[in-house]
């Protein structure tokens, strides 16, 4: 990882108009992903992680999405007027994306082999018979056994998590410089899912390649992370390096996540969870969003939102009182 920043994201907006009001589904998020880094962003389903990526993509479509955003940078150009044809030459090419449900993301009537060749032609512009040489290349550097056959089959002739590992193929396939990976393991099952993490995180570190990586799941970050983003209701509500983010958690949403995770040296039976759940999109309450599932809310929480402010070195916080700190900066108990 260098300080070299390929990504960078200030102050988006993205809102969905229609009859019954508007869905505010990201508001004011700033990232920045630096040159072979994976910066992960955690929250609920909800949350506005989804659609935050595919607004870094520019592949929202526009109507029925309303996007603003001051600053959208990637490697240096920026993207804010990129024209569709400047985007279908830019994704796949130099930004890449890994869907979560491998079985929709492929053509079904395809074979696996013609799509990956579609990638090499498109952005390569091989000849099919090298085209072919590069699929079947690309599926065996990711682990897919007997590449030469499986280059020939249909997606619904592979398991889930050899079609993830056909995503992960395709992504990689042109050596772009950020991929962005949303919850890519989300349908597996937990084997299958370390495995395919096991593939993504080598090829990642091997190639020096950027990564955003979109999940709910904590044990996917703790694998895979260098820097988390926690977001909640269409923002960011914590911002850590992941050492620092699982030792001391700032934020009480942050808390709560972590405090709902099975432990094995815990009693298994007490399951602790987040009171109630995301709030409506349309119609989000007064103040800090997340006041309504905090316990240690106060009246200042239910009036005005938090700033994100510094909380440390590389730390940020949308919190009136972080986890660990009373008003005055004293010690405090936990607040979820």
């Amino acid at each position: 990882m260098t300080d070299k920043t390929i990504l960078h994201v200030e102050n988006l907006k993205v809102i969905f108009p229609n009859p019954a009001g508007v869905v505010r589904a990201v508001e004011g998020v700033s990232l920045s992903v630096r040159e072979g880094e994976c910066a992960a962003i955690v929250g609920e389903s909800g949350s506005g992680k989804s659609v935050t990526s595919l607004a870094v993509m520019k592949l929202l479509s526009t109507p029925p999405a309303v996007m603003r955003v001051d600053r959208l940078e990637f490697d240096g150009r920026d993207l804010r007027d990129a024209s569709e044809n400047e985007m279908l030459d830019i994704r796949g090419q130099e930004m890449a994306m890994i869907f979560q449900d491998a079985l929709t993301a492929l053509n079904p009537v395809m074979t696996i082999g013609r799509q990956l060749d579609e990638v090499f032609i498109r952005h390569r512009s091989m000849k099919r018979r090298e085209a072919r040489q590069a699929s079947i290349q690309a599926l065996k550097l990711v682990g897919v056994p007997s590449p030469e056959r499986r280059y020939g089959d249909f997606p619904h002739e592979l398991s889930g998590g050899m079609r993830q590992r056909v995503l992960i193929a395709m992504a990689f396939a042109c050596d772009p410089k950020l991929i962005i990976a949303d919850e890519p393991t989300t349908a597996l099952d937990v084997t299958i899912q370390a495995q395919v993490l096991d593939v993504l995180k080598t090829m990642q570190r091997e190639r020096n390649t950027s990564l955003i990586l979109i999940t709910h799941d904590l044990s996917v970050v703790a694998h895979m992370a260098d820097t988390v983003y926690v977001m909640y209701c269409g923002r960011i509500v914590e911002k850590a390096p992941l050492r620092e983010l699982f030792r001391h958690p700032l934020h009480p949403y942050t808390e709560g996540l972590m405090a709902s995770v099975p432990k094995l040296n815990e009693d298994t039976r007490r399951f602790v969870r987040i009171p109630d759940a995301v709030p409506n999109p349309m119609r989000k309450p007064a103040g800090c969003t997340f006041h309504p599932r905090c316990r240690s809310c106060t009246q200042k929480c239910r009036e005005a939102m938090p700033p994100l402010r510094a909380a440390g070195e590389d730390r940020l916080v949308r919190c009136w009182h972080p986890v660990g700190e009373t008003e005055n900066g004293e010690g405090a108990d936990s607040h979820v």
